[in-house]
């Protein structure tokens, strides 16, 4: 048996952006799309729709009829949104939320599907409806974080994502924003104590451990820094967060290597690609590799001469002794690390391995 319900909005309420091209509020071309536009949605849920647009008063009224083959149209939304199908969730979402504005699911769907399409006023005040009926709902209250932080409003960021770290002060998303919103207000000690927190409860959130990584990097500390970005490199996830965590390492290692002016860069270069090749290699492999440029050392390698090349059983191509006598020093490090090898690349390797991961 079919059963029908209604609901009422005025002209201003109806967001005049998901009919597509620019329609005039009362024009007929309006009345015309705003019917097509409820009927469409309510058949794909599996009802009918009959809208009236009434000029006098400025206000839709739409009944719609739930129908034999009525589906409920979260489920159908859902699927939508995990395909990142969000230009055609959004009207149907929009629709459910004028049918049921305390439907707190919907809301907050509709509110970060806004956020993703940068739509962040429209966000904003989708989600401050969501959290005034639901005050606690935690992934509201982050995601309304979220959206004033795109927003520029960064202290009404943070006072909603702080009630969302009240609410559950355990949550790794509301956590991690709050971090980032105290970042970008350059508040690095705070932001580094909350992400901290963040990595706490979550111990492998790498957009956590760059953020902590970047306050610590701001606060001086380098080394801490370093090691958080080569824990998220070794850990990996999304591209673009591994990315800023190798620019950032390759960037604490230029300016180490600017305040040691003594370092070979030439050297550094040559051992990072010993090093690369090395993972190729069996140790047994790496160890023999080290034995027999350091026997053809002991019959001399011109090490200032770039013309002069060399070659060597276990790699194609050709060497200049600089490149071999790098090589050897790597590998010694890798099977006996600390043995006098007539040369100290100590700080060429270190940053080598630190650029590579390796230490």
């Amino acid at each position: 048996m079919s059963k029908e319900f209604t609901f009422k909005l005025a002209f201003e309420d109806f967001d005049i952006s998901l009919l597509g091209d620019e329609v005039k509020l009362g024009s007929d071309e309006f009345t015309s799309k705003v019917s097509q536009f409820f009927s469409k949605q309510f058949a794909g849920f599996g009802g009918r729709a009959r809208v009236i647009v009434r000029d006098a008063n400025q206000e839709i009224e739409v009944h719609w009829t739930k129908e034999a083959n009525w589906k409920d149209p979260k489920g159908k939304i859902l699927d939508l949104l995990n395909d990142g199908k969000l230009t055609t969730a959004l009207p149907m979402l929009w629709t459910l939320v004028q049918q049921d504005p305390t439907d707190a699911d919907n809301l907050y769907h509709l509110g970060v599907v806004y956020s993703e399409l940068r739509q962040f006023d429209k966000a904003s005040a989708t989600l401050e409806q969501l959290v005034e009926i639901a005050p606690e709902h935690v992934h509201g209250l982050t995601a309304l974080g979220v959206a004033e932080i795109n927003s520029g409003n960064l202290l009404i960021a943070e006072e909603w994502l702080r009630k969302a770290t009240k609410v559950d002060p355990k949550n790794q998303w509301a956590l991690r924003n709050l971090g980032a919103c105290l970042m970008k207000q350059d508040r690095y000690q705070d932001a580094s104590e909350v992400l901290s927190r963040c990595l706490a409860e979550a111990p492998k959130d790498i957009a956590a451990m760059v953020g902590l990584g970047e306050a610590q990097e701001a606060l001086g500390d380098n080394s801490t820094a370093d090691g958080l970005y080569r824990m998220a490199i070794q850990i990996g996830g999304p591209e673009h967060i591994v990315d800023i965590a190798k620019e950032r390492r390759t960037k604490i290692a230029e300016n180490r290597m600017r305040e040691n002016s003594d370092v070979r860069l030439d050297v550094v270069e040559y051992i990072g690609m010993a090093l690369e090749k090395f993972r190729t290699m069996e140790p047994k492999q790496i160890q023999d590799l080290g034995i027999e440029i350091g026997l053809l050392g002991t019959k001399g390698l011109s090490i200032n001469d770039p013309t002069k090349t060399y070659s060597v059983k276990l790699l194609d191509g050709e060497f200049t002794g600089l490149q071999l006598v790098s090589i050897m020093y790597a590998a010694f490090e890798q099977f006996a690390p600390g043995t006098n090898v007539g040369v100290d690349f100590s700080k060429e390797y270190e940053i080598a391995a630190d650029q590579l991961g390796e230490r």
